[in-house]
Protein backbone atom coordinates (compact mmCIF):
# COMPACT_ATOMS: atom_id res chain seq x y z
CA UNK A 1 0.00 0.00 0.00
CA UNK A 2 1.11 3.58 -0.97
CA UNK A 3 1.27 5.20 2.47
CA UNK A 4 1.87 8.67 1.52
CA UNK A 5 -1.60 8.73 -0.37
CA UNK A 6 -3.44 7.80 3.06
CA UNK A 7 -3.83 9.37 6.91
CA UNK A 8 -3.32 7.06 9.66
CA UNK A 9 -5.34 8.18 11.89
CA UNK A 10 -4.45 5.68 14.65
CA UNK A 11 -0.90 7.78 14.95
CA UNK A 12 0.52 11.43 15.98
CA UNK A 13 -1.42 14.57 17.49
CA UNK A 14 -4.73 13.33 17.82
CA UNK A 15 -6.21 16.90 17.03
CA UNK A 16 -3.89 17.75 13.95
CA UNK A 17 -4.79 14.47 12.33
CA UNK A 18 -8.58 14.93 12.71
CA UNK A 19 -8.78 18.92 11.39
CA UNK A 20 -6.21 17.31 8.27
CA UNK A 21 -8.96 14.37 7.78
CA UNK A 22 -12.10 16.78 8.41
CA UNK A 23 -11.18 20.11 6.34
CA UNK A 24 -11.46 18.50 3.36
CA UNK A 25 -14.63 16.82 3.62
CA UNK A 26 -16.29 20.34 5.18
CA UNK A 27 -15.04 21.81 2.21
CA UNK A 28 -16.26 19.30 -0.39
CA UNK A 29 -19.51 19.67 1.41
CA UNK A 30 -19.39 22.92 0.68
CA UNK A 31 -18.87 23.19 -2.79
CA UNK A 32 -21.53 20.97 -3.23
CA UNK A 33 -24.08 23.40 -1.52
CA UNK A 34 -22.40 26.33 -3.88
CA UNK A 35 -22.51 24.24 -7.09
CA UNK A 36 -26.60 23.02 -6.40
CA UNK A 37 -27.24 27.14 -6.22
CA UNK A 38 -25.08 27.37 -9.85
CA UNK A 39 -26.80 24.76 -11.47
CA UNK A 40 -30.13 26.23 -10.57
CA UNK A 41 -29.26 29.74 -11.69
CA UNK A 42 -28.23 27.99 -15.36
CA UNK A 43 -31.10 26.05 -15.90
CA UNK A 44 -33.24 29.06 -14.60
CA UNK A 45 -31.46 31.50 -16.45
CA UNK A 46 -31.69 29.24 -20.21
CA UNK A 47 -34.41 26.84 -19.42
CA UNK A 48 -36.63 29.05 -17.86
CA UNK A 49 -39.51 28.59 -14.62
CA UNK A 50 -40.82 25.34 -16.58
CA UNK A 51 -37.23 23.83 -16.54
CA UNK A 52 -36.74 24.67 -12.93
CA UNK A 53 -40.12 23.37 -12.39
CA UNK A 54 -39.34 20.27 -13.94
CA UNK A 55 -36.28 19.62 -11.94
CA UNK A 56 -37.37 20.79 -8.54
CA UNK A 57 -40.84 18.36 -9.02
CA UNK A 58 -38.73 15.39 -8.56
CA UNK A 59 -36.00 16.23 -6.64
CA UNK A 60 -37.21 14.41 -3.29
CA UNK A 61 -37.12 11.53 -6.30
CA UNK A 62 -33.67 10.97 -6.38
CA UNK A 63 -33.26 11.45 -2.27
CA UNK A 64 -34.41 8.04 -1.54
CA UNK A 65 -32.04 5.97 -3.59
CA UNK A 66 -28.93 7.86 -3.06
CA UNK A 67 -29.42 8.16 0.41
CA UNK A 68 -29.89 4.79 1.06
CA UNK A 69 -26.67 3.88 -1.04
CA UNK A 70 -25.29 6.85 1.26
CA UNK A 71 -25.83 4.80 4.23
CA UNK A 72 -24.42 1.33 2.70
CA UNK A 73 -21.57 3.08 2.00
CA UNK A 74 -20.82 4.02 4.78
CA UNK A 75 -21.26 1.12 6.57
CA UNK A 76 -18.52 -0.27 4.04
CA UNK A 77 -16.33 2.54 5.42
CA UNK A 78 -16.51 1.25 9.20
CA UNK A 79 -15.71 -2.22 7.77
CA UNK A 80 -12.90 -0.99 5.83
CA UNK A 81 -11.39 1.83 8.26
CA UNK A 82 -11.13 -1.48 10.65
CA UNK A 83 -9.32 -3.33 8.63
CA UNK A 84 -6.78 -0.27 7.62
CA UNK A 85 -6.12 0.03 11.43
CA UNK A 86 -5.39 -3.71 12.05
CA UNK A 87 -3.10 -3.58 8.55
CA UNK A 88 -5.22 -6.68 7.71
CA UNK A 89 -4.18 -6.91 3.77
CA UNK A 90 -5.96 -10.15 2.92
CA UNK A 91 -9.18 -8.84 4.73
CA UNK A 92 -9.02 -4.82 3.13
CA UNK A 93 -9.14 -6.10 -0.52
CA UNK A 94 -11.62 -8.72 0.52
CA UNK A 95 -13.90 -6.34 1.73
CA UNK A 96 -13.02 -3.16 -0.91
CA UNK A 97 -14.44 -6.01 -3.88
CA UNK A 98 -17.45 -6.65 -1.95
CA UNK A 99 -17.69 -3.06 -1.05
CA UNK A 100 -17.55 -2.79 -5.41
CA UNK A 101 -20.11 -5.71 -5.66
CA UNK A 102 -22.72 -4.24 -3.74
CA UNK A 103 -21.93 -0.66 -5.10
CA UNK A 104 -22.24 -2.33 -8.90
CA UNK A 105 -25.26 -4.37 -8.21
CA UNK A 106 -27.87 -2.17 -6.23
CA UNK A 107 -26.39 1.01 -8.44
CA UNK A 108 -27.33 -0.90 -11.90
CA UNK A 109 -30.37 -2.04 -10.47
CA UNK A 110 -31.81 1.68 -9.19
CA UNK A 111 -30.51 2.68 -12.41
CA UNK A 112 -32.69 0.25 -14.37
CA UNK A 113 -35.92 0.25 -12.29
CA UNK A 114 -35.72 4.19 -11.96
CA UNK A 115 -35.58 4.36 -15.91
CA UNK A 116 -38.51 2.28 -16.54
CA UNK A 117 -40.59 3.08 -13.73
CA UNK A 118 -40.46 7.06 -14.30
CA UNK A 119 -43.82 7.45 -16.24
CA UNK A 120 -45.67 5.58 -13.26
CA UNK A 121 -43.50 7.64 -10.36
CA UNK A 122 -44.30 11.11 -12.01
CA UNK A 123 -47.92 10.35 -11.32
CA UNK A 124 -47.02 9.53 -7.97
CA UNK A 125 -45.06 13.02 -7.65
CA UNK A 126 -48.14 14.55 -9.15
CA UNK A 127 -46.00 16.53 -11.88
CA UNK A 128 -47.83 18.80 -13.66
CA UNK A 129 -49.11 18.28 -17.39
CA UNK A 130 -47.26 20.99 -18.95
CA UNK A 131 -44.15 19.91 -17.62
CA UNK A 132 -44.25 15.96 -17.49
CA UNK A 133 -42.96 15.46 -20.39
CA UNK A 134 -39.61 17.25 -20.12
CA UNK A 135 -39.27 15.99 -16.87
CA UNK A 136 -40.07 12.59 -17.91
CA UNK A 137 -36.48 12.64 -20.18
CA UNK A 138 -34.99 14.33 -16.95
CA UNK A 139 -35.76 11.63 -15.01
CA UNK A 140 -34.95 8.79 -17.03
CA UNK A 141 -31.47 10.36 -18.10
CA UNK A 142 -30.78 11.03 -14.26
CA UNK A 143 -31.72 7.59 -13.67
CA UNK A 144 -29.63 5.92 -16.39
CA UNK A 145 -26.26 7.35 -14.63
CA UNK A 146 -27.67 6.85 -11.24
CA UNK A 147 -25.59 3.74 -10.93
CA UNK A 148 -22.53 6.57 -11.33
CA UNK A 149 -23.22 8.51 -8.22
CA UNK A 150 -23.88 5.18 -6.24
CA UNK A 151 -20.58 3.95 -7.63
CA UNK A 152 -18.30 6.93 -6.83
CA UNK A 153 -20.00 7.44 -3.47
CA UNK A 154 -18.74 4.05 -2.55
CA UNK A 155 -15.41 4.90 -3.63
CA UNK A 156 -15.17 8.26 -1.84
CA UNK A 157 -16.24 6.29 1.22
CA UNK A 158 -13.10 3.36 0.44
CA UNK A 159 -10.88 6.77 0.35
CA UNK A 160 -11.87 8.36 3.53
CA UNK A 161 -11.49 4.82 4.96
CA UNK A 162 -7.64 4.66 4.43
CA UNK A 163 -8.11 8.35 6.13
CA UNK A 164 -7.52 9.88 2.77
CA UNK A 165 -10.37 12.74 2.54
CA UNK A 166 -8.34 15.20 0.23
CA UNK A 167 -8.63 13.38 -2.71
CA UNK A 168 -12.33 13.00 -2.84
CA UNK A 169 -12.35 16.78 -2.36
CA UNK A 170 -9.97 17.54 -5.39
CA UNK A 171 -12.40 14.94 -7.47
CA UNK A 172 -15.76 16.92 -6.43
CA UNK A 173 -13.75 20.23 -7.68
CA UNK A 174 -13.21 18.68 -11.27
CA UNK A 175 -16.67 17.13 -11.17
CA UNK A 176 -18.57 20.72 -10.22
CA UNK A 177 -15.89 22.25 -12.92
CA UNK A 178 -17.24 19.85 -15.33
CA UNK A 179 -21.15 19.40 -14.62
CA UNK A 180 -21.01 23.56 -14.77
CA UNK A 181 -19.35 23.62 -17.92
CA UNK A 182 -21.77 20.98 -19.02
CA UNK A 183 -24.69 22.97 -18.13
CA UNK A 184 -23.68 25.98 -19.84
CA UNK A 185 -22.75 24.70 -23.02
CA UNK A 186 -25.46 21.72 -23.53
CA UNK A 187 -28.03 24.06 -21.93
CA UNK A 188 -26.83 27.48 -22.68
CA UNK A 189 -25.37 27.09 -26.03
CA UNK A 190 -27.15 24.19 -27.89
CA UNK A 191 -30.80 24.35 -25.89
CA UNK A 192 -30.74 21.14 -25.02
CA UNK A 193 -33.00 22.22 -21.70
CA UNK A 194 -33.92 19.86 -18.59
CA UNK A 195 -32.00 16.90 -20.63
CA UNK A 196 -28.98 18.79 -21.17
CA UNK A 197 -28.99 19.23 -16.97
CA UNK A 198 -29.15 15.16 -16.80
CA UNK A 199 -26.46 14.73 -19.11
CA UNK A 200 -24.09 17.48 -17.84
CA UNK A 201 -24.57 15.88 -14.15
CA UNK A 202 -24.27 12.12 -15.90
CA UNK A 203 -21.07 13.10 -17.36
CA UNK A 204 -19.81 14.55 -14.45
CA UNK A 205 -20.28 11.70 -12.31
CA UNK A 206 -18.83 9.36 -14.42
CA UNK A 207 -15.94 11.38 -14.88
CA UNK A 208 -15.76 11.14 -11.04
CA UNK A 209 -15.57 7.48 -10.75
CA UNK A 210 -12.59 7.14 -12.94
CA UNK A 211 -10.39 10.25 -11.05
CA UNK A 212 -11.48 8.20 -7.94
CA UNK A 213 -10.99 4.45 -9.51
CA UNK A 214 -7.44 6.00 -10.64
CA UNK A 215 -6.61 8.01 -7.14
CA UNK A 216 -7.46 4.31 -5.07
CA UNK A 217 -5.23 2.60 -7.59
CA UNK A 218 -2.62 5.13 -6.42
CA UNK A 219 -3.02 4.37 -2.81
CA UNK A 220 -3.62 0.04 -3.02
CA UNK A 221 -1.58 -0.64 -6.39
CA UNK A 222 -0.84 -3.92 -6.94
CA UNK A 223 -4.58 -5.44 -6.61
CA UNK A 224 -6.84 -5.97 -8.73
CA UNK A 225 -9.94 -4.52 -7.31
CA UNK A 226 -12.20 -4.59 -9.71
CA UNK A 227 -12.36 -8.26 -9.68
CA UNK A 228 -16.23 -8.13 -8.15
CA UNK A 229 -16.06 -10.55 -5.09
CA UNK A 230 -19.43 -11.92 -3.84
CA UNK A 231 -17.87 -12.85 -0.55
CA UNK A 232 -20.75 -13.62 1.32
CA UNK A 233 -19.50 -13.09 4.72
CA UNK A 234 -17.53 -9.79 3.96
CA UNK A 235 -21.04 -8.81 1.72
CA UNK A 236 -23.19 -9.57 5.01
CA UNK A 237 -20.97 -7.69 7.67
CA UNK A 238 -21.11 -4.84 5.54
CA UNK A 239 -24.44 -5.02 4.94
CA UNK A 240 -25.78 -5.43 8.90
CA UNK A 241 -23.74 -2.63 9.52
CA UNK A 242 -24.87 -0.05 6.57
CA UNK A 243 -28.48 -1.43 6.31
CA UNK A 244 -29.54 0.58 9.38
CA UNK A 245 -27.47 3.31 8.35
CA UNK A 246 -29.46 3.22 5.00
CA UNK A 247 -33.00 3.13 6.45
CA UNK A 248 -32.21 5.98 8.54
CA UNK A 249 -31.10 8.38 5.59
CA UNK A 250 -34.23 7.21 3.75
CA UNK A 251 -36.86 7.97 6.40
CA UNK A 252 -35.44 11.05 7.97
CA UNK A 253 -36.87 12.70 4.69
CA UNK A 254 -39.90 11.68 4.84
CA UNK A 255 -40.11 13.00 8.78
CA UNK A 256 -38.38 16.25 7.82
CA UNK A 257 -41.30 16.41 4.91
CA UNK A 258 -44.13 15.88 7.20
CA UNK A 259 -42.73 19.14 8.96
CA UNK A 260 -42.46 20.95 5.86
CA UNK A 261 -46.09 19.89 4.85
CA UNK A 262 -47.07 21.55 8.43
CA UNK A 263 -45.17 24.56 7.31
CA UNK A 264 -46.71 24.96 3.92
CA UNK A 265 -50.09 25.55 6.17
CA UNK A 266 -48.47 28.44 7.77
CA UNK A 267 -49.09 30.99 4.85
CA UNK A 268 -46.24 32.56 1.85
CA UNK A 269 -44.18 35.07 4.40
CA UNK A 270 -44.32 32.19 6.95
CA UNK A 271 -42.28 30.19 4.27
CA UNK A 272 -40.40 32.60 2.96
CA UNK A 273 -38.64 33.67 6.55
CA UNK A 274 -38.17 29.51 7.25
CA UNK A 275 -37.00 29.15 3.52
CA UNK A 276 -34.16 32.12 4.95
CA UNK A 277 -33.71 30.68 7.77
CA UNK A 278 -32.55 27.49 5.75
CA UNK A 279 -29.85 29.69 3.61
CA UNK A 280 -28.30 31.14 6.90
CA UNK A 281 -27.87 28.28 9.36
CA UNK A 282 -26.40 25.98 5.82
CA UNK A 283 -23.04 26.29 7.43
CA UNK A 284 -24.58 24.46 10.73
CA UNK A 285 -25.24 21.68 8.96
CA UNK A 286 -22.17 21.54 6.74
CA UNK A 287 -20.27 21.51 9.81
CA UNK A 288 -21.86 19.16 12.31
CA UNK A 289 -22.76 16.63 9.36
CA UNK A 290 -19.44 16.24 8.34
CA UNK A 291 -17.72 15.20 11.92
CA UNK A 292 -20.25 12.45 11.88
CA UNK A 293 -18.29 10.62 9.08
CA UNK A 294 -14.76 11.61 10.37
CA UNK A 295 -15.54 10.34 13.85
CA UNK A 296 -16.98 6.87 12.44
CA UNK A 297 -13.60 6.46 10.18
CA UNK A 298 -11.74 7.45 12.94
CA UNK A 299 -13.26 5.68 15.74
CA UNK A 300 -12.96 2.51 13.31
CA UNK A 301 -9.32 2.84 12.29
CA UNK A 302 -7.97 3.16 15.92
CA UNK A 303 -10.23 -0.32 16.92
CA UNK A 304 -9.16 -1.80 14.19
CA UNK A 305 -5.50 -1.21 15.25
CA UNK A 306 -6.11 -2.14 18.75
CA UNK A 307 -5.72 1.68 19.86
CA UNK A 308 -8.81 2.24 21.93
CA UNK A 309 -6.67 4.60 24.18
CA UNK A 310 -7.20 6.54 21.48
CA UNK A 311 -10.52 5.94 20.56
CA UNK A 312 -12.20 8.62 23.65
CA UNK A 313 -9.51 11.42 23.37
CA UNK A 314 -10.45 11.58 19.71
CA UNK A 315 -13.82 11.45 19.53
CA UNK A 316 -13.99 14.43 22.43
CA UNK A 317 -11.46 16.15 20.94
CA UNK A 318 -13.52 16.20 17.24
CA UNK A 319 -16.64 17.02 19.52
CA UNK A 320 -15.28 19.59 21.06
CA UNK A 321 -14.21 21.14 17.35
CA UNK A 322 -17.68 20.70 16.05
CA UNK A 323 -19.24 22.64 19.15
CA UNK A 324 -16.47 24.92 19.14
CA UNK A 325 -17.22 25.89 15.01
CA UNK A 326 -21.09 25.62 15.42
CA UNK A 327 -21.40 27.89 18.67
CA UNK A 328 -19.26 30.70 16.81
CA UNK A 329 -21.50 30.16 14.21
CA UNK A 330 -24.97 30.36 16.22
CA UNK A 331 -23.42 33.23 17.77
CA UNK A 332 -23.01 35.30 14.39
CA UNK A 333 -26.80 34.20 13.83
CA UNK A 334 -27.60 34.93 17.01
CA UNK A 335 -26.20 38.68 16.76
CA UNK A 336 -26.70 39.45 12.83
CA UNK A 337 -29.57 37.85 11.91
CA UNK A 338 -31.49 40.93 10.47
CA UNK A 339 -28.20 42.06 8.20
CA UNK A 340 -27.51 38.33 6.96
CA UNK A 341 -31.19 37.76 6.30
CA UNK A 342 -31.64 40.51 4.24
CA UNK A 343 -28.93 39.46 1.95
CA UNK A 344 -31.99 36.97 0.86
CA UNK A 345 -34.80 39.23 0.45
CA UNK A 346 -35.92 42.32 -1.51
CA UNK A 347 -36.07 45.85 -0.14
CA UNK A 348 -39.74 45.30 -0.78
CA UNK A 349 -40.23 41.73 1.22
CA UNK A 350 -37.83 43.22 4.37
CA UNK A 351 -40.21 44.59 6.25
CA UNK A 352 -42.62 41.74 6.67
CA UNK A 353 -39.72 38.74 6.32
CA UNK A 354 -37.21 40.51 8.41
CA UNK A 355 -38.75 39.78 12.07
CA UNK A 356 -39.75 36.82 11.64
CA UNK A 357 -36.58 35.79 10.52
CA UNK A 358 -34.63 37.55 13.22
CA UNK A 359 -37.44 35.80 15.52
CA UNK A 360 -36.66 31.94 14.34
CA UNK A 361 -33.10 32.78 14.66
CA UNK A 362 -32.53 33.90 18.04
CA UNK A 363 -34.91 31.04 19.24
CA UNK A 364 -32.93 28.60 17.49
CA UNK A 365 -28.99 29.82 17.83
CA UNK A 366 -28.29 28.85 21.30
CA UNK A 367 -29.39 25.46 20.74
CA UNK A 368 -27.78 24.29 17.40
CA UNK A 369 -24.74 22.71 20.00
CA UNK A 370 -26.46 19.65 20.74
CA UNK A 371 -26.95 19.03 17.30
CA UNK A 372 -22.98 19.09 17.01
CA UNK A 373 -23.30 16.74 19.53
CA UNK A 374 -25.63 14.53 18.46
CA UNK A 375 -23.66 14.01 15.13
CA UNK A 376 -20.50 13.78 16.47
CA UNK A 377 -21.23 11.35 19.35
CA UNK A 378 -23.84 8.95 16.39
CA UNK A 379 -20.65 8.71 13.95
CA UNK A 380 -18.49 7.55 17.15
CA UNK A 381 -20.77 4.77 18.31
CA UNK A 382 -21.24 3.69 14.67
CA UNK A 383 -17.66 3.74 13.78
CA UNK A 384 -17.58 1.19 16.96
CA UNK A 385 -19.63 -1.15 13.90
CA UNK A 386 -22.92 -1.02 16.10
CA UNK A 387 -25.18 1.06 13.59
CA UNK A 388 -28.67 -0.09 15.00
CA UNK A 389 -28.59 1.94 18.35
CA UNK A 390 -27.57 4.93 16.64
CA UNK A 391 -30.20 4.43 14.33
CA UNK A 392 -32.77 3.73 16.79
CA UNK A 393 -31.81 6.59 18.83
CA UNK A 394 -32.15 9.02 15.67
CA UNK A 395 -35.59 7.40 14.40
CA UNK A 396 -37.11 8.12 17.83
CA UNK A 397 -35.38 10.60 19.49
CA UNK A 398 -35.54 13.15 15.77
CA UNK A 399 -37.63 11.65 13.45
CA UNK A 400 -40.94 10.11 16.12
CA UNK A 401 -40.21 13.16 18.35
CA UNK A 402 -41.08 15.35 15.38
CA UNK A 403 -43.53 13.51 14.02
CA UNK A 404 -45.42 12.60 17.23
CA UNK A 405 -45.15 16.29 18.31
CA UNK A 406 -46.53 17.98 14.68
CA UNK A 407 -49.31 15.43 15.21
CA UNK A 408 -50.39 15.53 18.80
CA UNK A 409 -48.92 18.90 19.82
CA UNK A 410 -48.94 21.25 16.88
CA UNK A 411 -53.04 21.06 16.67
CA UNK A 412 -52.74 22.77 19.98
CA UNK A 413 -50.94 25.63 19.63
CA UNK A 414 -51.22 26.21 15.22
CA UNK A 415 -48.32 28.26 15.51
CA UNK A 416 -44.69 28.67 13.92
CA UNK A 417 -43.22 29.00 17.15
CA UNK A 418 -44.41 25.69 18.13
CA UNK A 419 -42.77 23.73 15.41
CA UNK A 420 -39.37 25.86 15.92
CA UNK A 421 -39.49 24.72 19.56
CA UNK A 422 -40.41 21.37 18.29
CA UNK A 423 -36.92 21.46 16.10
CA UNK A 424 -35.30 22.27 19.19
CA UNK A 425 -36.42 19.51 21.15
CA UNK A 426 -35.73 17.01 18.98
CA UNK A 427 -32.05 18.50 19.13
CA UNK A 428 -31.85 18.23 22.67
CA UNK A 429 -33.44 15.16 23.02
CA UNK A 430 -31.27 13.58 20.76
CA UNK A 431 -27.70 15.12 21.70
CA UNK A 432 -28.73 14.22 25.55
CA UNK A 433 -29.21 10.25 24.11
CA UNK A 434 -26.36 9.69 22.03
CA UNK A 435 -23.95 11.74 24.90
CA UNK A 436 -25.29 9.10 27.02
CA UNK A 437 -24.51 6.66 24.57
CA UNK A 438 -20.94 7.44 23.97
CA UNK A 439 -20.16 7.23 27.75
CA UNK A 440 -21.87 4.04 28.43
CA UNK A 441 -19.61 2.61 25.29
CA UNK A 442 -16.87 4.32 26.06
CA UNK A 443 -16.88 2.59 29.31
CA UNK A 444 -16.94 -0.94 27.40
CA UNK A 445 -14.31 -0.47 24.79
CA UNK A 446 -11.83 -3.20 24.55
CA UNK A 447 -8.02 -2.82 26.14
CA UNK A 448 -5.26 -1.40 24.47
CA UNK A 449 -3.46 -3.95 22.22
CA UNK A 450 -1.03 -1.57 20.87
CA UNK A 451 1.21 1.09 21.49
CA UNK A 452 1.83 4.51 19.88
CA UNK A 453 5.32 5.98 19.96
CA UNK A 454 3.91 9.82 18.20
CA UNK A 455 3.21 12.58 20.31
CA UNK A 456 -0.66 12.43 21.12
Amino acid sequence: MNRSKTLDLTRGNIGKVLLAFILPIMAGSLIQQLYTVVDAVVVGRFAGKAGLAAIDSVYTLFKFPLNFMSGLSAGATIVVSRCFGASDEHRLCGSIRAAFAISVVLGAAFSLIGALAAPVLLNIMHVPDDIKAQTLIYVRIYFGGLWTMTFYNMLAGILRAFGNSKSPFYILIACCVVNIAGDLFLVGVLHTGVAGAAAATVLSQFISVVLALRSLSKTYPGHDLLRLAFDRKEIWQMLSIGAPLALQSILFPVANSIIHAAINKMGTDVIAAWAVCGKLDMFIWLVADSMAPALSTYTSQNIGAGRTDRVVRGDLTGAAFSVGAVGLISLSLFLFPEFLGGLFVTAADKAVLSPMIVHFMRMMAPFYVFYAVAEAFSGACCGTGDTVRPMIVTLLCTCGLRVVSIWLILPRFNSMDCIVWIYIASWIVTGLAFSWMFARKARRLPPVQAQDVSPA
